[in-house]
């Protein structure tokens, strides 16, 4: 029978408690398990007993499941079921594990699902828990993958038998050395308010935290061993792996344990500028500096010469010098004279370019050459974030290298992106976060990792960290600039203001169509004036028409419209709050604003009920699925349920109730309004008064204010008077059981030609699909680019030679068996083929419910080959996908949405 084995205790003396925490004692450990539910069971457990870097004791025991384990496990961990069969019981090995832990503080990755195991095992342990998932996620806010597999290969930590505990324990020992080793390099101050936020949110890893902060200078001296890297390597290996490759702060040192000691002697002894938020305000507002001044534009238009430009893309031109394994494609030097010629006489034009023909440089070389010459701005949109950082990060650098050759050269070309709102991080709403009584443990968590962020940060885009799932990015949109109006003119550092400043001083500015359609219905201002338009990928143009010009009302909306208002936190509240700053003479104003405070919160819940009670209705429109055929109850929908609101419709006697609901919802909202302009009259010329964050108070109440009349407009259109070139329909989401609200208009073409097209001086739409029947003529009406010249370029690949298209001929029907057998088989095929590619596959979907239930189901299988898998929207931003997926020999990527184009990966 297969025994819990443990090696000799190396020094009993090191088993003792010390006062100082570098000094402590701790226990990395991992389970193996028949599965990932609550009904699995425990198969191997395996610890390691160490203190700074060394190892004092390791616990090892496989732990018979009284069950047949799945083939799958067995082939993954390399356990055999009989050496199972001929374990103890965890009743068994319990005991020994926990004389084995004793009261010493614990480490695990993803430690909530081990010990979750262990309590349902009713092993109730009490010792202090740190998770490494937890403390990686924070102290290295870029890493692309938080999977200790993948950091402990970046890291080059001895981890031969993945799977296995003890293995696993040992990589999760080593890993936590790693992060202490930066962690204990933090600034004092910075460590203090990441210790509040804990405080605040109790989160577990606010243990840590006090112990470092308590002995910063010994905890850098002890776990490292004279400066050397916990993995054994020299000082410098370690801080290369730790610091910059994973996104960490790269500092050197060593590694620090805890003991909970109260935190504030490290901050006291801090005279660093960094202040009670944890960061260095002076420092970060240097970094937003925006290089260079505004455009120097010509009076007149110097045209380029589009043979030149050509010529350059010709074998031996400039683009050859500057781009290695460069091929000369008469499609793409065609393209860019066409370009070069439209921009000169300010004409427009639509071009088809097939892929391969390089159209991103075909039409970046003309437009960066037109720009400096003449001081101008081109804006260039694309649909996807994909081919967004692929012309930041790839062919913009590309293009400048190849004009360093060029008169008038490539080094004076400026070039930025620009996002919507919700993509920057806003430091007032971060900062009134952080200073929030009351904080959940992911509030701590993403506060936390976007304080280190902040270190370091130039932009601000949430594209550079790793939000990991859906839960943070909830948290990332309350501390966005997506709600944060009308305060950038007041704050010393913005990022949104130093993202529109960088437009502003740059020839090239990219965008996403959605920016480019927000700028253009609101009469501009977001994006600064531009003299030509490039749209790429702009057979999504019309679409992305579609939503902006029309509207969806979504339960959460509403939710969020009223969470604003309501609470210590919501607008009114803080609205009282500010007059805590100011002096006796305006009692009576803020007399006023309380009143109309107390109304507000009087008025929400009627408010909240006769939008409950409409969107009750309406769901009620849209009938149930069948039931099961047994009287039972009717089975959750696979997929979202829509229902179109026709005059038919309308005039179903069923409308008539939803008209009397509309009416109802109509006075509460528009009570609202009018509470909400009351409460703005009474703080209006109080600029000298002093009162609390007065100018963005304002400026939110204002938009508040405009939300409410504009949801109060949407839905009476949407029930009441509805527009006769618009569509109307109710939508069910099957996932989250939610009811949206959706307008749009029939006909995009004469808005979107009398916003954007007829606006700007040249425009250039561009994609590989936009002809139908070798013809334009049907996205031309659709879009109304009118009078446009036309190029229908093919594409230089060899198809027939270099690509193979296989149709599977035994797939079942998509609905058969509840789509049991077809999502089994959707599976077989992905592992099939990725088997026979030896990873090096992108398999594409046409939802994210679809790719999530394949990638939960295959994750572990294609492991066990040796296959890692990639998931969008859970292995971090596209881009860092990509990017992973590229460096990777062996790996499988699961996409949806932008991945379906944009995406460019050569070679194998």
């Amino acid at each position: 029978m297969l025994s819990t084995q443990t090696t000799p205790l190396a020094d009993t003396q090191l088993l003792s408690r010390h006062s100082d925490p570098a000094e402590d004692v701790w226990i990395a450990f991992d389970l193996e398990t028949t599965g990932l539910t609550d009904k699995d069971a425990i198969i191997e457990i395996g610890a390691v007993k160490f203190q700074g870097d060394k190892t004092i004791d390791t616990f090892q025991s496989l732990v018979n499941p009284h069950r047949q384990v799945n083939p799958f496990v067995i082939g993954l961990t390399g356990i055999r079921q009989n050496d199972l069969n001929r374990a103890d019981p965890i009743e068994r090995v319990a005991p020994a594990f926990l004389r084995f832990i004793g009261a010493f503080p614990l480490i695990a990755h993803n430690a909530d699902f081990d010990m979750g195991f262990l309590q349902r095992c009713d092993m109730d342990i009490p010792n202090q828990v740190v998770d490494t998932f937890d403390l990686a996620y924070t102290v290295w806010p870029n890493t692309p993958s938080y999977a200790l597999e993948n950091m402990a290969q970046t890291l080059n930590l001895p981890h031969d038998r993945p799977h296995r505990a003890l293995d696993d324990a040992n990589a999760v020992r080593l890993l936590f050395m790693n992060l202490l080793k930066d962690a204990a390099e933090l600034d004092p101050a910075t460590l203090a308010a990441m210790q509040r936020l804990a405080q605040s949110a109790k989160w577990s890893l606010g243990y840590l935290l006090d112990g470092i902060a308590a002995n910063p200078r010994r905890g850098r001296r002890a776990a490292g061993g004279n400066g050397a890297a916990a993995n054994g390597t020299d000082a410098s290996d370690g801080n290369r792996l730790g610091g910059s490759e994973l996104g960490g702060n790269g500092a050197t040192g060593g590694v620090s344990s805890t003991s909970g000691v109260s935190s504030t002697s490290g901050a006291r002894a801090s005279d660093s500028a960094v202040g009670v938020n944890g960061l260095d305000m002076q420092k970060l507002a240097g970094r937003l500096q925006t290089d260079g001044g505004a455009l120097r534009e010509r009076e007149s238009i110097t045209p380029i010469n589009p043979k030149m430009v050509a010529s350059l893309l010709n074998k031996g031109g400039a683009l050859s010098k500057a781009l290695p394994g460069f091929e000369a494609r008469s499609e793409q030097a065609q393209m860019a004279q066409a370009v070069a010629d439209a921009i000169n006489k300010g004409e427009r034009i639509i071009i088809e370019a097939g892929t391969g023909v390089g159209k991103s440089l075909a039409y970046l070389l003309p437009a960066a050459l037109y720009a400096l010459a003449n001081g101008k701005r081109v804006v260039i949109s694309t649909n996807t974030i994909n081919l967004q950082e692929q012309l930041l990060k790839k062919d913009v650098p590309i293009l400048v290298d190849a004009l360093k050759s060029v008169e008038g050269g490539g080094d004076g070309l400026r070039f930025a992106p620009l996002k919507g709102r919700a993509n920057y991080l806003c430091l007032r709403r971060w900062n009134a976060m952080a200073a929030s009584p009351s904080l959940s443990s992911e509030d701590a968590r993403l506060l936390a990792k976007t304080m280190l962020w902040l270190q370091s940060t130039a932009s601000g885009d949430r594209a550079e960290i790793n939000l990991g799932h859906a839960r943070a990015a909830a948290v990332w949109d309350r501390m966005s600039a997506n709600k944060a109006r009308g305060c950038m003119r007041n704050e010393s550092a913005c990022f949104l203001r130093s993202a529109r400043e960088r437009a502003a001083a740059s020839h090239l500015v990219i965008v996403n169509h959605a920016l480019l359609l927000s700028n253009a219905t609101q009469g501009g201002g977001i994006i600064p004036d531009f003299d030509v338009l490039i749209i790429d990928e702009a057979h999504h143009l019309e679409e992305e028409a579609t939503k902006h010009l029309g509207f969806e009302l979504t339960q959460a909306g509403f939710t969020e419209h009223f969470q604003e208002l309501s609470g210590e936190s919501g607008l009114p509240s803080q609205a009282i709050t500010a007059f805590r700053t100011t002096t006796p003479d305006i009692a009576d104003r803020r007399e006023s604003a309380e009143l109309v405070a107390n109304e507000i919160a009087n008025l929400l819940p009627k408010v909240r009920e006769s939008i409950a009670r409409l969107m009750a209705g309406l769901q009620g429109m849209i009938q149930p699925p069948a039931t099961n055929g047994y009287g039972g109850r009717p089975q959750q929908p696979q997929y979202d349920q829509n229902i179109r609101i026709t005059k038919g419709t309308r005039a179903n006697y069923r409308w008539a109730d939803m008209v009397t609901g509309w009416e109802n919802a109509d006075l509460a909202l528009g009570e609202l309004s009018r509470q909400l302009a009351n409460l703005h009259k009474a703080l209006e010329g109080l600029e000298d008064a002093g009162l609390l964050n007065y100018e963005s108070l304002l400026s939110e109440l204002s938009d508040a204010a405009s939300a409410n009349d504009t949801l109060r407009t949407q839905i009476k259109e949407f029930v009441a008077a509805p527009e006769d070139d618009a569509i109307y329909w109710l939508t069910l989401s099957a996932r989250r059981e939610e009811l949206s609200l959706h307008c749009a208009p029939l006909h995009v073409a004469d808005q979107l030609n009398d916003l954007l097209f007829e606006q700007t001086r040249s425009v250039i739409m561009t994609s590989a699909t936009l002809s139908a029947e070798r013809s334009f003529k049907h996205i031309t009406a659709r879009t109304g680019f009118k009078d446009a010249r036309e190029l229908l370029l093919g594409s230089p690949f060899d198809y027939p030679n270099a690509a193979a298209l296989c149709l599977p001929q035994d797939m079942p029907p998509i609905n058969a068996g509840n789509g049991v057998p077809y999502q089994r088989t959707v599976e077989g095929v992905i592992k099939d083929a990725a088997s026979a590619a030896d990873g090096r596959t992108l398999a594409l979907f046409t939802s994210y419910g679809a790719l999530n239930k394949t990638g939960a189901n295959i994750k572990d299988d294609l492991k066990a080959r040796g296959i890692e898998l990639l998931m969008q929207g859970k292995d971090g931003p596209p881009a860092q996908v990509v990017e992973r997926f590229r460096q990777s020999e062996r790996a499988v990527l699961l996409g949806t949405a932008s991945f379906w184009e944009g995406v460019d990966i050569p070679g194998d």
